[in-house]
């Protein structure tokens, strides 16, 4: 019997939320808490590669998500004006709007009977070697045998347990964000290249739906006024003329469509765990876009954490056992991306057959187990 017993959840985001359901299924008792008050209702959209899809399914959640997304098995890469250059198989994958992944994993692990609570955080943690005990914010106490540092690329729980020098740092490049009806010709991961060196990249997020992104290069960090986002989306994008692009650009009326973020990335040192308390998905490893796999990597994450808990007695030992199973694979994935988006900062058009190459050679490496 594991002697993890009752672990606390910070964080109910994609990997914490499947770390909630993965070890209710184990038999642990979970309490999940999150800063923020709901369940996200905006959001853009998310890739579950095979490799997603597959963890998922070892939990039993991958139809919930295959159905209310939508499948695809090609890479395809554009011109500016929609013509296409490039086309290739890719394994299968598929892409949901991220306001709906986060409802199917939280409702399951609501239905499994793990404990969540909104709009509470942690207050003071004291690791005493054989538990955890915790104060929080509401003012309530409780002891536990593990902790979850699930609370993102800016995790404040990795900060204070594993310092300061993990914080995440500019990659060069920020992302812009905005979903849209799905025209005809977005019926797999499709990127778009101008002659200017821009990118533009989407994938089917429903049958519907479609989620386009556009990565901007810069020395610093960029800042968007809230309220300039879609004009500067239109204004960065004017030389598009791929009918594709120009018609999700139509539905871009608001400023609130677009989202934009600095790419900040980080990648925790071995081992993931101090004493009792440990990292999953961003908070342990945040990479670039390049790869669509940060979600995919933190449901990993999850599952695989679940297993070890379950599948060895000591607390010690699991902790050890999880960590040595993610770092390197995680790495590969890091690197892959923070690679793919270094020649994007090069030479985009020059670099295009290279970065193809890289995108398919990780996707087959994503095949491995895990």
């Amino acid at each position: 019997m594991s002697q993890v017993k009752r672990v606390l959840i910070v964080g109910s985001g994609i990997g914490g939320a499947t770390a909630a359901y993965a070890l209710r299924r184990a038999g642990v008792d979970v309490h999940c808490i999150d800063i923020k008050p709901g369940i996200p209702s905006a959001g853009s959209g998310i890739c579950l590669l095979h490799n997603t899809v597959r963890a998922l399914n070892m939990i039993g959640l991958a139809e919930p998500c295959l159905d209310s997304g939508m499948r695809f098995d090609a890479f395809r890469q554009f011109d500016s004006s929609g013509q296409l250059l490039r086309s290739d198989p890719a394994p299968p994958s598929c892409g949901i709007r991220r306001p709906e992944l986060a409802r199917i994993l939280e409702s399951a692990a609501l239905g499994a009977g793990a404990v969540l609570d909104k709009g509470l955080t942690i207050e003071h943690l004291d690791d005493h070697g054989d538990c955890v005990e915790v104060k929080f914010s509401d003012g309530r106490e409780a002891t536990y045998d593990l902790v979850v540092a699930a609370d993102g690329a800016y995790s404040k729980l990795r900060d204070q347990v594993f310092g300061a020098e993990c914080r995440p740092h500019f990659a060069g490049q920020s992302v812009w964000r905005f979903n849209a009806p799905r025209p005809a010709q977005i019926d797999g991961f499709c990127l778009y290249r101008s002659p200017s060196g821009k990118t533009v990249g989407s994938f089917p997020t429903s049958e519907d739906t479609c989620y386009l992104f556009y990565l901007e290069n810069s020395v610093e960090p960029l800042r968007v006024p809230e309220d300039q986002a879609s004009a500067m989306i239109r204004e960065r994008l004017a030389e598009y003329t791929a009918p594709a692009v120009l018609e999700a650009l139509d539905q871009v009326t608001d400023a609130k469509q677009v989202i934009f973020r600095p790419l900040d990335i980080t990648l925790v040192p071995a081992p993931w765990y101090r004493g009792r308390v440990v990292l999953i998905g961003d908070a342990a490893h945040s990479p670039t876009p390049h790869m669509t796999s940060g979600g995919g990597m933190a449901i990993e994450d999850a599952v695989v954490l679940a297993d070890c808990v379950s599948k060895t007695q000591s607390v010690n030992e699991a902790l050890a056992m999880y960590s040595e199973r993610r770092f390197e694979r995680c790495k590969i994935i890091c690197d892959a991306s923070l690679q793919l988006c270094r020649f994007e900062q090069e030479d985009p058009l020059k670099n295009r057959e290279k970065s193809a190459a890289l995108l398919l050679k990780t996707y087959q490496y994503l095949g491995q187990p895990i």
